[in-house]
């Protein structure tokens, strides 16, 4: 489906809540794939280049983080369109990890990925348990033209 197509749905009101799930293989080679699908749903909601530039960045860090770290065959991105912003859920189903260890800064226990996600996005959620980690991004757009 284009990116045309999709905006026309969206003006007809078809699938305008509805999330798109994408499982992606966990290999760098992947993450175009959840780059490309979040370009589309941010046209989709009417977001201006700046706002998809920032949700395609942090996409990308979520993905690279799991390929980096958390050791599985796949993951899933799921996205949606919701009104006047797009909210994207990474999943996995890793080991997960601990927080409160993480400290934001290079070189030391991790965490810069999530510090540039949360310089990209609104509002970010982490669940982090022995069965995975979940990430949650929602993106409000700064344009006039976004949905509502």
């Amino acid at each position: 489906m284009t990116c045309e197509t999709m905006r026309e749905q969206q003006e007809k009101k078809f699938g305008s809540a509805e999330p798109i799930v994408l499982e992606i293989p966990s290999g760098a080679e992947y993450i175009l794939l959840g780059r490309l699908v979040v370009s589309c749903v941010g046209q989709l909601a009417g977001f201006g280049p700046e706002d998809v530039y920032d949700l395609k960045l942090a996409v990308t860090e979520a993905a690279t983080n799991v390929v980096r770290h958390a050791e599985v065959g796949s993951f899933q991105i799921e996205y949606r369109v919701l009104p006047g912003a797009v909210e994207v859920t990474v999943t996995d189903a890793g080991g997960g990890f601990d927080l409160g260890e993480l400290s934001g800064k290079p070189g030391e226990h991790g965490g810069f990925g999530l510090t540039v996600i949360r310089g990209l996005v609104d509002d970010v959620v982490v669940d982090s348990t022995a069965e995975g980690t979940r990430l949650k991004m929602v993106r409000r757009s700064t344009s006039a033209t976004a949905t509502t």
